[in-house]
């Protein structure tokens, strides 16, 4: 499983990528535009449920042990 970092990582260097073959300004402008505003809600969207994901294993958390552990994942 991937990490959070690895995830937006890979997103980001996808939105680079299709920014990329979109070419030039002029026409593909607004694409850029809109290709940004998706993948920063996509950003967004992988951090907040990573944040959830993480406050739920240290909520389950019995020690500080198991606490250290789910923040290195």
């Amino acid at each position: 499983m991937m990490t959070l970092i690895g995830r937006l990582c890979a997103l980001c260097a996808v939105s680079a990528i299709l920014e990329m073959l979109l070419g030039g300004e002029g026409a593909g402008g607004d694409a850029k535009g809109t290709l940004r505003m998706v993948c920063g809600l996509l950003m967004l969207h992988l951090t907040l449920s990573g944040v959830k994901e993480l406050a739920g294993q240290l909520s389950q958390a019995d020690g500080l042990q198991s606490m250290l552990q789910s923040l290195m994942k």
